[in-house]
């Protein structure tokens, strides 16, 4: 990912010198607010399941592919566009990426149909991978290597407690007003950290002697929608279903491929999984897998206990799950 390769490759900065603390400061601010954008809009429709079903007559089916097609875009595509994004240049990627998760926003928040909805949940996902690892490599990118860990930290922070933030701004939209109102939370977020951007970023790009890594991205993005794919449709269709077994075997197959063809590339221009085999990121990132997922997997067991059983708002559901985000994000600055 973009990360890997500036650990690479030079980043150039294009124009400018290097930026000092109140512009770094404004700069952590504009991609943290861009990420939160991205991060709230995963788990915000969670808490409209019923009102979308009730409104477009949709079934069970619809309504999880309307809340999941985002969460799958966003995952196939995170990695070849975070590459692509640092060879066009950072900063038009990510307004880019802004602009039309905005757009995508307003379409879903006026959406006449469960069709259109879903339309317009891809383009937020097409969107958001353009614009969530872009605003790491602004922070590896810009940030000089004493202050670069906290405003990792930071990001951090934002990407694990985001989450649940957002589902509790989307819950009070919901209990308060209409449950299209929570479309205004990500687009609100997406209008400020568009003009930080356009003002406080500095635009930089990864020069490469290789040319783009056109199979590796086409397996990578195959492996993550088969893994993805068979993990949101086995509880309901069954792990031993057909379906399933395909979805995880090409999944493991392209996944296996993707390993073989990075490693037999001599640039591994678009993830080293060489530097897997320094034990301090091999361990880093099992860890961040193990958090971010226990932390999920706490949210849908959780959200409609609450809901269900004990028959709490979605507001109180949302606001009981707040103290494990908000902990989050003012700790792992220190972390």
């Amino acid at each position: 990912m973009s990360s890997n390769q500036t650990a690479r490759t030079a980043a150039v900065p294009v124009g400018g010198g290097a930026p000092d603390a109140r512009q770094l400061r404004a700069i952590l601010i504009a991609v943290s607010i861009a990420l939160m954008a991205v991060i709230a809009s995963v788990s915000g429709l969670n808490v409209a399941q019923t009102h979308m079903a009730v409104e477009w007559g949709a079934s069970q089916t619809t309504v999880l592919w309307i809340i999941n097609i985002y969460t799958l875009a966003l995952a196939a595509l995170l990695l070849p566009l975070g590459a692509i994004g640092d060879r066009l240049g950072r900063k038009p990627t990510l307004i880019t990426g802004l602009i039309i998760f905005g757009a995508a926003g307003v379409v879903a928040g006026l959406a006449p149909s469960a069709a259109v909805m879903i339309g317009a949940r891809v383009a937020a996902g097409v969107s958001a991978a353009m614009i969530m690892p872009i605003t790491l490599a602004v922070i590896t990118s810009t940030f000089p290597e004493e202050e670069r860990g906290k405003a990792i930290g930071v990001w951090t922070g934002v990407a694990g407690g985001g989450g649940i933030l957002g589902m509790f701004l989307s819950a009070f939209l919901v209990d308060v007003a209409d449950w299209r109102w929570l479309f205004a939370l990500p687009v609100v977020l997406v209008v400020v950290a568009l003009a930080m951007t356009w003002k406080s970023v500095p635009n930089s790009r990864e020069h490469s002697a290789h040319s783009f890594d056109t199979i590796g991205a086409l397996m990578s993005a195959i492996a993550v929608i088969g893994l993805i794919f068979v993990l949101q449709e086995g509880p309901e269709r069954g792990w031993a279903a057909p379906v399933s077994l395909i979805s995880l075997a090409v999944g493991v197959a392209a996944a296996v491929a993707f390993v073989t063809w990075e490693l037999h590339r001599r640039d591994a221009s678009l993830l080293d999984v060489r530097l897997f085999r320094e034990r301090g990121l091999a361990g880093g990132s099992v860890t961040l897998l193990v958090v971010f997922g226990v932390q999920a997997g706490i949210a849908v067991v959780l959200f409609p206990f609450f809901q269900a059983v004990l028959g709490w708002s979605g507001l109180l559901s949302t606001a009981a799950m707040m103290p494990m985000a908000i902990m989050m994000m003012t700790t792992s600055g220190l972390a």
